[in-house]
């Protein structure tokens, strides 16, 4: 059996020798296509042995096809440029790959997507790993025309999401090459819809920098859920992130009748991702329902703590984006006032379920004289975490031996601790 890793590149000098570097010594052969870069990418490509070839840019499937004619694995792997494979999950999918059964012709892989501090910020799947002579279709958001695909429990590394910058040029890009396919795809059929939730997905992303975009995502966004009419079977992920883009766009709008109304819907669909309880609590406590928000909200905590353990737990979820919404809002945001009993019965569940979130919710409600203890707790439990740690060391800093004791646990860099305190 022999494997073929296929590459896509223009302009990525950055981030190829990262990819490179993963793929050395594992691989048959490196195929690499560049599509006209201006810097090192071809040098970088040629010293660590790829076969490169030059194209023409046509958009992704045309490069990615290009790879596929130049390959000449049993199987091949696509990799994109700001990619990275460890060790164990190669050997891993070269097991799965051996004992393939003949009528399966693809497989989808996990894309952890990392943030600039190198955490986990969603994850994705798509088919990466295809037999030979499959042809890839789509200028954006590509995909490989395979008839029957099964998942594999292995993982590469994104770091696409570590620069915002490249992240909004990306999408810029995207939106003409979308724009594009969309007028020559027939209105209402699938693959006019995904292209549709794309369009709606990038123009979400370019509301953050251009606020004017936001009409254009909301109409996006309830003209895609129109289409698709809650067909779960074959809109799932796109329909739950669909409803995400929505109640998100809702909420900076402040449309909380909007909310109220699609949070119904998404409840009537049994749809469950940490969002949609964190965006119910947001209109809860708007609404003065303290009590509401609170469930809203700790239900939201328990979902992320699970999936910090298992980013599939949720269908169609992954590892979600509302961690920094729910990090946010408690660090940033104003405690909120709860009942005795509703406080108490937080304490007693996190004491026997433990958990990283559910430990800051606690911490964030809880009284003033007992925050200092849930802190050391859950600094002890999450000994690398920075947000737990940026929260103890205040607490903690007029006594260095107790700083000592708890940078001792972690391999956090003590530029946390005040220029005060140099001499631990």
């Amino acid at each position: 059996m022999k494997i073929s890793a296929c590459v896509i590149a223009k302009d990525e000098e950055k981030n190829l020798p990262r990819l490179l570097k993963s793929l050395k010594g594992k691989f048959d052969e490196v195929i690499l296509v560049d599509t006209g870069s201006k810097d090192k990418t071809v040098e970088i490509a040629k010293s660590y042995g790829c076969k490169v070839f030059l194209h023409k840019w046509n958009g992704f499937a045309d490069a990615r096809n290009r790879a596929v004619k130049e390959a000449t694995g049993d199987w091949l792997w696509h990799f994109d440029a700001d990619f990275e494979l460890e060790e164990e999950e190669f050997r891993k999918a070269l097991l799965f790959l051996k004992g393939a059964p003949p009528f399966i012709d693809g497989f989808f892989i996990g894309v952890k997507n990392l943030d600039f501090k190198g955490d986990v910020r969603t994850v994705s799947s798509h088919i990466f790993i295809h037999r030979k002579g499959i042809k890839w279709k789509g200028k954006v958001h590509e995909s490989p025309t395979v008839k029957r695909a099964a998942s594999l429990p292995v993982f590469v590394n994104h770091y696409g999401y570590s620069d915002p910058q490249l992240l909004l040029k990306k999408a810029k890009r995207n939106l003409e090459l979308l724009k594009e396919e969309l007028s020559s795809l027939k209105e209402g059929s699938k693959d006019y819809n995904y292209k549709l939730f794309y369009l709606l997905q990038t123009y979400n992303l370019l509301s953050f920098k251009e606020p004017p975009f936001i009409d254009k995502a909301l109409k996006l966004a309830k003209e895609f859920l129109e289409k698709t009419k809650g067909n779960l079977e074959d809109y799932g992920f796109y329909t739950v992130f669909a409803y995400n883009y929505y109640l998100s766009l809702l909420f900076r709008r402040e449309d909380f009748k909007g909310m109220e109304r699609v949070l119904e819907e998404v409840k009537k669909l049994g749809l469950e991702l940490p969002e949609f309880y964190f965006y119910s609590y947001k209109l809860k406590r708007t609404e003065g329902k303290g009590d509401e928000a609170l469930k809203e909200l700790l239900s939201c905590a328990l979902l992320l703590d699970k999936m910090l353990s298992n980013p599939f737990v949720v269908p169609y979820g992954g590892v979600s984006e509302c961690y920094s919404l729910f990090e946010s809002e408690v660090v940033k945001g104003e405690p909120l006032k709860v009942s005795k009993d509703d406080l108490k019965e937080v304490r007693l569940l996190w004491k026997r379920r433990g958990g990283r979130n559910l430990g800051l919710l606690l911490f964030w409600i809880e009284e003033e004289e007992k925050k200092l203890k849930v802190i050391k707790k859950l600094a002890l439990r999450n000994p690398n975490d920075i947000l737990i740690y940026a929260l103890l060391i205040p607490l903690i800093s007029h006594s260095k031996s107790e700083l000592k004791r708890y940078l001792s646990f972690s391999r956090i860099p003590k530029l946390l601790v005040s220029s005060s305190d140099n001499s631990l």
